[in-house]
């Protein structure tokens, strides 16, 4: 004979019964599988949160270009959510089982239920507060792997300098700044300067158009580009980069300097037009 027992009214109460042993037993271990599961569902959402990788996840791209890291960033975030859909399902099958051994137990034990899912809800209860405490922990500990990650990638990182110098030819702080832009930085031009080369692509853009509507979308290119004119004020800082290449440029031709685009980077080097020097 198998026995179960229960603490009612802080005495132990034995119940002689291999049948309703069973069944208290497959109910416990439902109710703690479900338990687990809702456990599990709240560390991925946790990861989730908090952008971390837990340690079943085994992704690698290789390279440090920011595609590739945004491309692991997804690859993380997608496998999460498949996890976090599979454990929904997984407990939605659980609730079903523990739904129907429940009813199979009050049904069996006689009025003694409540005392005896007490009992075992109790120690189902305990082993969960221990998991929890242990998802706890390492959440901890992904977050500080996290975080030393993300410090020895910025420490171990160098990037190209943006300008390098090989001549003699000194420029003001200001002059470098401007240069550090790098040689895709487009300028700001005044309106004044652009916008008849506006008004020439418009009306070859509306030429184009069916001849019964073209009037119609002057109309409306007029008002946008007076528009323009009015409230379109210049940058003074693009001003200031402006003015700095206008000195660069002096220098260049007074120094007989000139300078280059690097083949396999972005960066500007300053050399003499008389010698010949490999980019770099």
């Amino acid at each position: 004979m198998n026995f179960i027992d229960i603490k009612m009214h802080g005495t132990t109460i034995k119940i002689i019964s291999s049948q309703q042993a069973k069944l208290c037993t497959i109910y416990k271990n439902t109710r703690l599988n479900l338990l687990k599961t809702n456990a599990a569902i709240w560390f991925n959402i946790m990861c989730r949160i908090k952008h971390l990788k837990p340690n079943y996840i085994n992704i690698k791209i290789n390279g440090r270009k920011p595609q590739d890291k945004r491309t692991t960033t997804n690859a993380v975030r997608y496998r999460l959510n498949q996890e976090i859909k599979f454990l929904y399902c997984k407990k939605q099958n659980f609730n079903q089982r523990l739904y129907n051994i429940h009813l199979e137990c009050a049904h069996h034990c006689n009025g003694m239920w409540q005392h005896i899912q007490n009992s075992s809800d109790s120690q189902v209860n305990g082993l969960i507060d221990k998991i929890y405490q242990k998802l706890d922990k390492k959440l901890d500990i992904l977050t500080k792997q996290t975080k030393n990650m993300h410090n020895t990638d910025r420490s171990t990182h160098t990037f190209h300098s943006r300008l390098i110098n090989v001549t003699n030819v000194k420029f003001t702080k200001e002059q470098i700044n401007t240069l550090m832009l790098g040689p895709n930085y487009a300028v700001e031009r005044e309106p004044k300067q652009y916008v008849n080369e506006l008004i020439v692509d418009t009306e070859n853009a509306i030429r184009r158009l069916d001849p019964k509507i073209q009037n119609t979308f002057r109309n409306l290119a007029t008002k946008q580009i007076k528009h323009i004119m009015i409230i379109n004020t210049h940058n003074m800082l693009h001003k200031t980069h402006k003015h700095n290449l206008n000195q660069i440029r002096n220098i260049l031709q007074q120094s007989y300097r000139t300078l280059a685009k690097a083949d396999k980077s972005k960066t500007i080097v300053f050399i003499n037009k008389n010698i010949k020097t490999k980019s770099q």
